[in-house]
């Protein structure tokens, strides 16, 4: 979402999916890095002593941008499409400002703008509390978002577009010849997130796995299939050759 070329590329992944007979419902995160304007980390430093509070409310900001911005490409190629902030989608947290997690999700605004043959864009991220109050879910709540939503909408898939391959064997800026991994169950996905690899986050892994929604991790800008994660691996995995008493997925830290 950071340029105007990479979010002509989301919109087109998007249409594509409309166009091939799905309904597409499409969670955001914020746009750029440290120093783009609305970036996360950028937002961090503007709120600078903020309450816990009001620091949620400010950071929220980043994903709804993000989400508006896209929702007018997609408007300029004719895709009807809505905005939902997090709550408006459904996803209800506990109090916890800053790490909130989602006890459940009410997708039931979701399902009817889906009905009325509209894309959805969902800000990750974030979501409000029983109370009525405005949470963020915390490092790698967007992926969070989409795993939760995936499960309560019983999609197919869920998809988590990013600027890597999938799930590499080693940290590809530490092992250049690090290979990506075709296929993983939930255990080793979330045991490499947990230990530090940092392609998704392990709570969307476990929320995954509960709800037996299949995750791929896949390039935005190309690169293949990605990362496959279920509940077992195919015999198309390039690991299979592997004896299964001694399994070694990749190396983390």
């Amino acid at each position: 979402m950071a340029t105007e070329d990479s979010r002509e590329l989301v919109a087109d992944y998007i249409t594509a999916a409309r166009d091939g007979g799905f309904s597409p419902v499409v969670v955001v995160s914020a746009m750029g890095r440290y120093g783009a304007p609305y970036a996360t980390d950028t937002l961090l430093e503007i709120g600078g002593d903020l309450p816990p509070r009001e620091m949620d409310l400010l950071l929220s900001c980043g994903e709804i941008i993000a989400g508006t911005v896209l929702a007018g490409v997609l408007t300029k190629k004719e895709c009807l499409c809505d905005v939902l902030p997090g709550y408006r989608a459904g996803i209800v947290t506990d109090g916890r400002f800053g790490d909130a997690r989602i006890i459940k999700v009410e997708p039931e605004h979701v399902f009817k703008h889906l009905a009325d043959g509209r894309v959805v864009i969902v800000a990750g991220f974030q979501g409000m509390s029983d109370t009525g109050e405005v949470t963020t879910l915390g490092r790698g709540g967007s992926d969070t978002t989409a795993a939760a939503l995936g499960v309560a909408l019983g999609a197919q898939s869920a998809e988590i577009f990013t600027d890597v391959d999938g799930i590499k064997t080693a940290d590809p800026r530490l092992v250049p010849g690090a290979r990506t991994i075709a296929e993983a169950d939930y255990d080793e996905a979330f045991q490499l997130a947990h230990q530090g690899a940092q392609v998704i986050h392990p709570r969307a892994v476990e929320i995954a796995r509960q709800g037996n929604l299949p995750l791929r991790i896949r390039n935005t800008f190309g690169g293949g299939r990605g990362t496959l994660v279920t509940h077992r691996v195919y015999p198309t995995d390039v690991w299979a050759h592997r004896q299964s008493d001694r399994v070694a997925t990749g190396v983390t830290c």
